[in-house]
């Protein structure tokens, strides 16, 4: 019993330290968009990578996008069909359908 208090109040704890939610406004060659990402507890400048974030391009319904494990020093999240990439100014944001480039969105910066 005592064993799964301590269990309760670490993830209370650790839900206490969580960042908060931020939207990011993008105007790009290509369209505008917007993200809504977590930010790290304490840095600013770092988006969870545990917590998805969400993407809205205009009137479009939302799409839900995960961390990239493989861009580890980047904010780099996808699903299926939008693949978003920042690394300090290089930022975009690429649109697929069945693997085929729809739209592609490049030089991005933030509104």
């Amino acid at each position: 019993m005592k064993r799964a208090v301590a269990l309760s109040m670490a993830m209370l704890a650790t839900g206490a330290v969580a960042g908060e939610k931020k939207t990011y406004n993008y105007i790009c060659n290509g369209g505008r968009f917007t993200v809504t990402a977590v930010v790290d507890a304490g840095d600013v400048d770092r988006w969870s990578k545990t917590e998805p974030v969400i993407l809205q391009i205009g009137t479009e319904p939302p799409q839900i996008l995960i961390a990239d494990p493989d861009a580890p020093d980047a904010d780099s999240y996808k699903n299926k069909d939008y693949e978003f990439y920042a690394l300090k100014k290089f930022i975009t944001l690429t649109h697929k359908n069945h693997g085929v480039v729809v739209k592609f969105y490049d030089t991005c910066r933030i509104e």
